[in-house]
């Protein structure tokens, strides 16, 4: 019989980078993300009440079993009490936590009743959907935002929080909904497990559940948890999760190294991401042609190297992206078209809308890699400050973007490339294609050089 081993980095990101970009993935959030946080550890949280108790508290101490001989003792009431007054007197900024909303996740699950969450997508204008009892369950596919589930309760919510023995054993009849919308999506998504010790009875036993039903055929999850080279039975437990939960793991000499491996992920995905910026009013048919033409290639040789496409349906040249990638999906029989192309129109009238629009174009932008850079209306005698190829031009040189810019004669990518092209030292990867990046080559040929472009960043970035 076989022994399953940890993951290496690189198995570990390219497995999870796929994922990722088919929007197939969920988080699982365990109390060691919050700490990242300054939030308490489930030790630290229950240490001060075994202390109350005069009862000793280790690692391996039932943390449900102490908060029910408080709660026995002093009564319900105070054991919320004391855990509310510990939890709220944190702060919530986490660089661990903002990293795992950079990587997209829609779903996430956490154990955790604090608010560390909330408060870091809060502070990042992300709205969210909190859901932490059955009742909230009808909501989630209502809107567009980020779903929490808090399995475990909220502490805005005191009395629902399951802290005791008793709440726990009461779980399967008292959230019986929630539990069926977590083996839901542990078998239609895989699951990043981020700060999770694994010994929580009540996920496990769901894990357990659908890999003894399913087989192999069950998906499998991941985490990166810190090596525990002291511990005799830590290969064991490791091989355990991979054999009987469908776990597989990424080990990580220290803490901190689960942030830098989570930057290393969010720096894939961002690589796969590609901005198109392009827009023009000229009817000219020469113009159009070229549109169609060019459209048609990059598109078509985006999707077949397996590039994500992002747009903001600049006038024409958007519309005829968003056309010929949909025409290319659809002969590839591929139904879920929104994954490979990402629609956001920059859309608003008035002043106010000038600055929700560059907001906009910054958080879209930000989300990818590179930009191509095509057409764009431009005057010498009126610039046009408000143009929105140059604006999202200036975004994604501000933010460090891979920039390929296709010349256009008389148009805002011609001013973009030779604004590159003075200075080739700052983007060594244009150095030997940038006189080819023009509209007199063929546009088959340009986007071959595009992706080679793309390609070539990709071990750099």
């Amino acid at each position: 019989m076989r022994n399953y081993m940890p993951l290496n980095k690189e198995q570990f990101l390219n497995q999870f980078t796929r994922q990722a970009l088919d929007e197939r993935i969920s988080l699982f959030v365990g109390a060691g993300a919050s700490a990242n946080a300054g939030y308490p550890s489930w030790y630290n949280l229950f240490k001060p009440l075994a202390k109350e108790l005069g009862t000793p508290l280790d690692g391996s101490s039932d943390y449900y079993r102490i908060a029910q001989y408080y709660s026995n003792k002093f009564g319900q009431a105070e054991l919320r009490k004391r855990i509310n007054d510990i939890i709220n007197k944190n702060d919530f900024q986490s660089p661990l936590i903002n990293e795992l909303i950079d990587v997209g996740f829609t779903n996430i699950w956490t154990t955790n009743f604090d608010n560390v969450l909330e408060l870091n997508y809060k502070n990042r204008n992300i709205l969210i959907n909190k859901v932490f009892k059955d009742a909230d369950l009808s909501n989630v596919e209502l809107n567009k935002r980020i779903n929490i589930y808090k399995m475990n309760g909220d502490i805005t919510n005191p009395e629902g929080i399951v802290a005791t023995q008793k709440d726990y054993e009461a779980y399967a009849d008292s959230h019986r909904m929630m539990l069926m919308f977590f083996k839901r999506e542990l078998i239609s998504s895989t699951f990043l497990f981020i700060g999770y010790s694994f010994t929580d009875y009540l996920v496990m036993d769901c894990l357990s559940e659908i890999t003894r039903y399913l087989g192999e055929a069950a998906p499998y999850h991941y985490t990166i948890m810190k090596d525990d080279k002291c511990n005799p039975y830590f290969t064991y437990f490791i091989d355990d999760l991979e054999r009987r939960y469908h776990i597989r793991v990424l080990l990580v000499n220290e803490y901190t190294d689960i942030f830098f491996v989570l930057c290393e992920l969010n720096k894939r995905i961002r690589n796969k991401r590609v901005f198109i910026s392009g827009a023009f009013r000229s009817f000219e048919q020469k113009i159009e042609e070229y549109s169609h033409n060019l459209s048609r290639s990059i598109t078509s040789h985006l999707l077949a190297n397996d590039y994500r496409i992002v747009n903001g349906i600049g006038r024409h040249f958007g519309t005829h992206i968003i056309g010929y990638a949909n025409e290319y999906l659809a002969k590839k029989g591929i139904k879920d078209k929104e994954k490979y192309i990402i629609v956001r129109p920059f859309v608003g009238f008035g002043e106010n809308s000038l600055e929700e629009k560059k907001r906009l174009r910054e958080e879209i932008i930000g989300g990818c890699g590179s930009a191509i850079f095509v057409f764009g209306d431009y005057n010498e005698h009126n610039p046009n400050p408000n143009s929105g190829v140059k604006e999202e031009f200036e975004i994604a040189l501000k933010n460090h973007k891979t920039i390929i810019p296709i010349a256009y004669p008389g148009m805002r990518s011609e001013i973009i490339w030779k604004q590159l092209k003075s200075n080739l030292t700052q983007y060594p990867y244009l150095e030997k294609s940038i006189d080819l990046l023009t509209s007199k080559y063929n546009t088959e040929e340009l986007a071959k050089i595009v992706i080679y472009i793309l390609d070539s960043v990709q071990d750099i970035k």
